[in-house]
């Protein structure tokens, strides 16, 4: 009975995924190719798929096999993998039978147009334009998540869709601690920072170049490019298409920071194509979304990509797009690169500041499902904490509230995730260090492999096979901290840079 039990989970989460593929596809086709008037008809072929795997989720034969699950113990699956295929149907069957297939839809349909608003908002530089599809999003988020737990506060059921297993306060928690000792590292280092001339860095370039350059950059870590396909969109994502097909959109942010979202986004294909073959056989490939894909993709950004090491063979790539460089001592280049200034501007703000960027996003999230805000409010509340936290005040909507495509794209209850993916990145690092004690060596020596296997064997084959918690628990032999992160900033910045 259970094989046959099992069976019928498999095929059902199999099909599951080929609806997220479709989605997937159409997503980045949203920016790729979708012309202006062809979003309607979209949005009818999105809806329509949506209903159709929720349909098959809520069908009876789906109610009677979940049913049989749920009655199962761990030790009466095979193995992880099962186990992994097992919860993973019951969690979609619970939104599912939960959230009501109108709400689901029209969330998805919302968000489409959302970010089309979003953009041209973006383009006229007006939050006020944009206040209504911000306001409706919220509400449509807050009805979604009372709808699948109504006994729990709205904003911890959204966040644990995203980040299982850890609650608002305990980011919180984790938060206050990481903010104290950036501020503490932040005021040791800036009179020395704000000195570094950064005139280095002025250049003229091709898109071809910045785009060629940042690419093959990239490739030096080990990346496959016969799993991902890169273009050029507003805002940065990576959308996990099958299992061996990720789907890179860069957002290149004048000359260099192409180069850092390019390694980024390359570690969330990375994860995306890297799971094992039990993994994409029970429909768990792709990775665990949230903290730990982003803590994949910080991983290669900023502790491998922002490394002395890595631009040691970096520097060469980038001379030869740019022959000037090649009088400009590679010290000199990369201290311009690692400047460390408070900004306006959450994707290029420097490693040290950036994860106080998504707390402010974090905050604002909270203290309007806490009740204590309204949406309409948001540009001026954005203003007053970047005045607090940064000493700076952005002089428009660009530079301010609408700066993230997220909240139109769904994802309230998701920023934290990248701060939290820089505690997540800061304990891989930790415990790899156990086991490549030469880390830093091996970067200098291009030697990625085995890096890469380590992450590979202790988080990327598994794809969503396991919770966060039970991945980072198994890769580090700890619950998550904030001090490992910690620990690295302050090596880096008042050892290693100093």
């Amino acid at each position: 009975m259970a094989s046959k039990t099992m069976e019928k989970a498999k095929e059902i989460l199999r099909q599951q995924r080929y609806y997220d593929s479709v989605q997937g596809l159409m997503g980045w086709d949203l920016w790729e190719g979708l012309s202006a008037k062809g979003q309607p008809y979209r949005s009818e072929v999105s809806g329509f798929f949506t209903r159709q795997a929720l349909d098959q989720l809520k069908a009876p034969e789906t109610a009677k096999i979940v049913a049989e699950l749920e009655e199962m113990g761990d030790g009466d699956f095979e193995d992880l993998y099962q186990r992994g295929m097992a919860k993973e149907l019951c969690r979609r069957y619970a939104m599912a039978t939960r959230a009501p297939a109108d709400l689901q839809v029209e969330l998805r349909n919302y968000t489409g147009k959302a970010q089309l608003a979003w953009r041209d908002a973006l383009e006229a530089n007006s939050f006020e334009q944009y206040k209504p599809w911000i306001a409706g999003l919220f509400e449509l988020k807050k009805r979604m998540a009372e709808a699948i737990d109504p006994n729990k506060p709205a904003f911890d059921v959204l966040c644990d869709t995203v980040d299982q297993g850890i609650d608002t306060a305990e980011a919180a928690r984790l938060f206050a601690g990481l903010k104290a000792g950036v501020v503490e590292i932040l005021n040791q280092i800036r009179d020395r920072h704000a000195a570094i001339d950064v005139s280095v860095l002025d250049t003229e370039y091709t898109h071809q170049q910045r785009r060629d350059m940042a690419f093959e950059i990239n490739m030096l870590t080990g990346f496959d490019d016969k799993c991902a396909h890169d273009s050029q969109v507003l805002h940065g994502m990576c959308t996990g298409v099958g299992p061996r097909d990720c789907r890179i959109a860069i957002s290149y942010k004048g000359c260099w920071g192409g180069v850092f979202t390019m390694l980024h986004e390359g570690g969330h294909a990375r994860y995306g194509y890297n799971s094992n073959d039990q993994a994409v056989e029970n429909g768990l490939w792709g990775g665990l979304g949230g903290a730990m894909h982003e803590g994949q993709a910080r991983f290669y950004e900023n502790i491998i990509g922002k490394s002395p090491e890595f631009w040691g063979l970096a520097y060469p790539v980038v001379q030869k797009y740019f022959p000037h460089l090649k009088n400009v001592p590679m010290e000199k280049f990369y201290m311009a690169l690692m400047q460390v200034k408070p900004s306006l501007h959450r994707i290029t703000a420097d490693e040290l500041t950036y994860s106080l960027h998504p707390i402010i996003r974090f905050e604002m999230e909270k203290d309007w499902f806490d009740g204590k805000t309204k949406t309409d409010d948001f540009e001026e509340i954005w203003r007053a904490k970047y005045q607090e936290t940064f000493g700076l005040t952005p002089k428009d909507a660009r530079e301010g509230a609408l700066q993230d495509i997220h909240w139109a794209s769904g994802h309230v209850g998701y920023f934290q995730s990248y701060t939290l993916g820089n505690l997540y990145g800061g304990q891989l690092l930790h415990a790899i260090k156990k086991t490549l004690p030469d880390f830093d060596g091996l970067i200098a020596k291009g030697e990625f492999a085995p890096i890469n296997q380590w992450l590979y064997d202790n988080v990327h084959q598994y794809g969503r096979a396991m919770t966060p918690k039970e991945v980072l628990e198994k890769a580090t032999g700890e619950v998550l901290t904030e001090q490992y992160f910690l620990d690295y900033l302050r090596e880096k910045y008042l050892v290693k840079l100093k």
